[in-house]
């Protein structure tokens, strides 16, 4: 018996008749030997992946909904455990700067807490960028170690998961929209993946890796990239176990593929179309849904806003609304079913019949209808000699849906490898 199987039947979260099912599963699957070795040994999962909520307290909206900030995190949060994903990811811009004292950074950590999974996250630019230098590790540290993360860096690795092993890099730097890997981040990942073999492995990062269109091309877009990404998917390369690359900080969705391994590209949930992502794994493939949040008056005031902004207008400057399809993506960049055997296409999936706005909005019209059934006068039955009157049947009545009280800087920083 190899090491791997030792410690996954070692390990008290799978018994041994589940791990014996996902064997089985994986079998039945008809994959080829190299196939099984690439994808790894796990049961099917489900994950949340939430960017760029730039949480703040006090401060105006703009093209970010920032005065809505919280009441779409707490939205989402809601929104999570009713899916009860096995983990949840944040992938930077959680919050708008710290915050005095870490007043927004605290906020977070108080919505968040309220997941019923374990939650992990990595930062972007706007965390750590504010009018004073931001300390990582003071800052976010702490957060990790609550994790079970001992790290004196500001990027990390975990096994949320029997066979699944998720690595969080750290492409942020401060007052700059433009990312970051160096040489230093570079060798941990070439060691981290050594040392995690045979785990289906996903990366998470704030910037895009691989950038998308128009992101991949000159000035304004390339100062939102970085530019040693092609460093860190080279990396991945040398890995047949990284076969999924999250990222948000551009505000788009887009699916692109490189060497069998799968890159997402992820709406912001504070800008235009206000969404987040849920991922369902399983051995054969990974099925990726967009959810908005339930505000439709409010994802239309974000669009407005989106539609305003510098970078709409340099995408076209005579139909700057042309952004907004951008960053809701196609069918294949928002709903779609990812193989994970080579050679085989994305297959977009159809919406929900119903969204959720929509089922939110038909609970509280049945439940008003039925309240004013209730509050009918019953029709009284004439009366018959020697008539035998049957009891009214009871009517039962709904309660209505608890509604909850609604609650760039130039291109210049400091590199993450200190």
């Amino acid at each position: 018996m190899d090491p791997y199987t030792e410690k996954i039947q070692s390990l008290s979260l799978i018994s041994r008749r589940k791990f014996l099912l996902a064997l089985a599963s994986v079998t039945c699957l008809g994959l080829s030997k190299d196939s099984k070795a690439a994808i790894g040994l796990f049961e099917p999962f489900t994950f949340g992946y939430v960017t760029d909520a730039h949480l703040a307290i006090g401060q105006p909206d703009s093209y970010k909904m920032l005065q809505e900030s919280q009441l779409f995190l707490q939205d989402v949060v809601k929104s999570l455990n009713a899916e009860n994903v096995a983990f949840t990811i944040f992938g930077g811009d959680n919050i708008e700067g710290p915050g005095r004292d870490d007043s927004n950074w605290q906020l977070f950590i108080d919505v968040v807490q309220s997941l019923n999974n374990p939650w992990n996250f990595v930062l972007g630019e706007s965390d750590i960028s504010g009018i004073a230098p931001v300390d990582k590790m003071r800052t976010f540290g702490p957060d990790w170690k609550g994790k079970g993360i001992e790290s004196t860096k500001s990027y990390w690795s975990q096994d949320p998961i029997p066979g699944v092993h998720i690595i969080g890099l750290d492409t942020s730097r401060p007052n700059s929209n433009t990312g970051d890997f160096g040489r230093a981040q570079a060798e941990w990942l070439k060691e981290d993946l050594k040392l995690h073999q045979r785990r289906f492995t996903i990366v998470f990062s704030h910037h895009p890796l691989l950038p998308p269109s128009p992101f991949d091309s000159g000035p304004p877009w390339d100062d939102y990239i970085v530019p040693s990404g092609a460093n860190a998917r080279e990396i991945f390369g040398t890995s047949k176990y990284v076969r999924l690359v999250v990222n948000g900080h551009v505000h788009v969705s887009k699916v692109q593929q490189e060497n069998n391994i799968w890159y997402v590209s992820s709406p912001s949930l504070a800008v235009y179309p206000c969404a987040y992502k849920i991922f369902r794994v399983t051995p054969e493939a990974i099925t990726m849904e967009t959810y908005q949040v339930s505000f439709p008056a409010l994802i239309k005031k974000a669009k407005n806003a989106f539609i305003s902004c510098t970078l709409a207008y340099k995408y076209s400057s005579n139909k700057p609304s042309t952004f907004a399809a951008l960053a809701e993506g196609s069918r294949l960049d928002s709903d779609v079913i990812l193989p994970l055997l080579a050679g085989k296409p994305a297959q977009a999936i159809e919406k929900k019949k119903q969204s959720k706005q929509k089922k939110e909005k038909a609970k509280k019209v049945e439940s008003k209808k039925e309240k004013q059934e209730e509050t009918k006068p019953e029709p009284q039955p004439e009366e018959k000699p020697d008539a035998v009157l049957k009891p009214e049947a009871k009517v039962e009545t709904k309660q209505a849906p608890n509604v909850e009280p609604k609650p760039q800087a130039p291109n210049s920083g400091v590199s993450n490898d200190k």
